[in-house]
């Protein structure tokens, strides 16, 4: 697979192949983990407009970028033209950020119900009036993150592109699902393929990769200019290192479904090392906070990572047990142990 360094506005990635903005995944701990095995630009959290205005340092928080963390985009959502570029201008001033990416294509409800992220692919003309309010308000360059379209009765996936690029975007990532069937189904990589025709800022193609062959295809099938990894990066920060060596449908092996080299030993250490920098990320943020948090730092670490353990345990054998006790594990130390004991089942089957 051959991609060009993708260049936009005054960004360069120099391996278009990116981590997906994930609500409650794609914390500074984890992207941090995947640039260091290859990613090629990050993306934050969906933080909210309205919430960087009100309440700028609680939010802000979802943003927070890791020394030396780049290239990296503040991703935010929102439906007023002037709070998100109230917001956009936030970003740009914090001084840390590569670009500004605005959601229009997240499907949670909670999201949608507020007229935001994927809704406004029910309104185009609102969503055209927000990318050019961000757009006059920094100088940073502005992408957009979408889907290919709302549902089957909403406008089709040549009509919003043109929407983002004639209201100034920089650079669009599309999901190539309907918003209505958020991750299930086949993709339809190619009406990305023709929406990359129609436009001529880059495409940067998302949905269905979970291997370096998921990637050839989609860029094969589309011709887009890069490539956007989300859930099959949980877990799997290896992945990047994966696409960028390509070498065969066997690097990856088959009974881990993880590291490419090291096996059980790699996957500890990389879970310790996540977990460390889950702790140190929650002590940076307590430490700021005027009141204290419900949980102690390790102890919010320990549960923001028990959504991450079902990933990176994937296809060991004798991890259920694991998985039942994950609400009683408390501290790194039992985390650790317990994956200990998954890891040393797993040493004699590689």
């Amino acid at each position: 697979m051959q991609l060009k360094p993708l260049k936009f506005g005054n960004v360069e990635i120099a391996f278009p192949v990116v981590l997906a903005p994930m609500a409650g995944y794609t914390d500074a701990a984890m992207r941090t983990l995947c640039l260091e095995h290859g990613a090629g630009a990050v993306y934050t959290e969906l933080a909210s407009s309205e919430g960087l205005i009100r309440d700028g340092g609680k939010t802000f928080q979802m943003l927070e970028p890791a020394p030396g963390e780049h290239p990296i985009a503040g991703h935010i959502f929102g439906r007023d033209p002037q709070a998100m570029a109230e917001a956009a201008k936030i970003i740009e001033q914090d001084g840390r950020f590569d670009w500004i990416d605005i959601n229009c294509g997240c499907p949670v409800k909670k999201v949608v119900s507020r007229g935001a992220g994927a809704a406004l692919l029910k309104e185009l003309p609102l969503m055209g009036a927000i990318i050019e309010s961000v757009k006059k308000a920094v100088t940073l360059p502005v992408s957009v993150k979408t889907r290919i379209g709302f549902n089957h009765e909403t406008a089709d996936h040549l009509e919003l592109a043109k929407v983002v690029e004639a209201s100034g975007a920089d650079m669009i990532a599309v999901h190539a699902r309907l918003a209505k069937h958020f991750h299930g189904g086949d993709p339809d990589w190619e009406k990305l393929g023709e929406m990359k025709q129609a436009l001529n800022i880059p495409i940067i193609g998302n949905g269905g990769v979970n291997t370096p062959a998921d990637a050839e295809r989609m860029v094969a099938t589309s011709g887009v200019d890069g490539v956007m990894i989300g859930r099959g990066a949980i877990g799997n920060p290896w992945i990047f290192e994966e696409v960028k060596n390509v070498r065969s449908s066997a690097f990856r092996r088959p009974m881990l479904e993880q590291p490419p080299e090291g096996g059980t030993t790699n996957l500890f250490n990389m879970m310790a090392e996540h977990l460390r920098r889950l702790v140190e990320l929650n002590e940076l943020r307590q430490g700021g906070l005027a009141r204290p948090n419900k949980y102690p730092p390790e102890e919010a670490a320990c549960i923001q990572f028990r959504t991450h353990i079902p990933y990176y345990v994937k296809g060991l054998f004798g991890k259920k047990q694991l998985l039942v006790k994950l609400a009683t594990l408390k501290s790194v130390d039992d985390i650790l142990e317990e994956v200990g004991r998954l890891v040393e089942k797993n040493m004699g089957n590689e």
